[in-house]
């Protein structure tokens, strides 16, 4: 009995030293430096003004989104930077440079579109204490539903960081977590996440 007590006290010391290792901020590359976000701001606001996210912040705006990031929400936002757009975006948006969409391309795939940028949204604060709460109710893996409708799944790596997995097997890494804005939080991520899109 003692035996097993002990291998259950030890085993929750191992999950909680994981937990607490997943959720600590990590800086990003220095290429990819952020400004600090004004958590008296809604999300849209913030984003505009953040280094790195004009790619991000341009197309909310095109696709009309300005409204979904100004909700009161809350929600949260993974964000990834300029430099993502360029190397996972799906080759259907064609676009060239690979960051900046055309009126042609934009007009066909705005359904598309606003798909990927839905999906990289939650509702609700969710912050990377609860993601790694929830990946150790998950056994290891949590599910979450994005505001698109499509799933999420987020685990811990071989270092212990939490890192998601979209629905094209993709992973992205947390590398800046829980960015106050006024109506929720914002976590920065490393690539952009790609849903199943939808034949219309």
């Amino acid at each position: 009995m003692k035996t097993i007590l002990l291998s259950a006290a030890f085993c929750a010391v191992i999950n909680t030293s994981i937990a607490q290792n997943a959720v600590k901020s990590t800086v990003p590359p220095a290429n990819e430096q952020v400004n600090a976000t004004d958590p008296k701001k809604d999300i849209a606001a913030n984003i505009a003004t953040l280094k790195q996210a004009d790619t991000f912040s341009r197309w909310i705006n095109a696709c009309g989104m300005i409204q979904t990031m100004n909700d009161p929400g809350p929600l949260t936002v993974f964000l990834p930077p300029d430099s993502a757009f360029n190397q996972s975006l799906p080759n259907k948006f064609n676009q060239s440079p690979p960051n900046k969409i055309d009126t042609a391309t934009f007009s066909k795939k705005k359904f598309d579109l606003i798909a990927l940028l839905t999906y990289h949204a939650l509702p609700g604060k969710v912050s990377a204490k609860n993601i790694a709460k929830e990946i150790g109710r998950g056994k290891g893996v949590a599910v979450f539903r994005t505001i698109s409708g499509a799933p999420l799944k987020a685990r811990f790596d071989e270092s212990g960081n939490i890192e998601l997995i979209d629905e094209s097997g993709n992973k992205s890494k947390l590398l800046k977590t829980d960015l106050k804005q006024k109506n929720g939080l914002i976590h920065l991520i490393s690539s952009v996440l790609i849903p199943k899109f939808k034949s219309i």
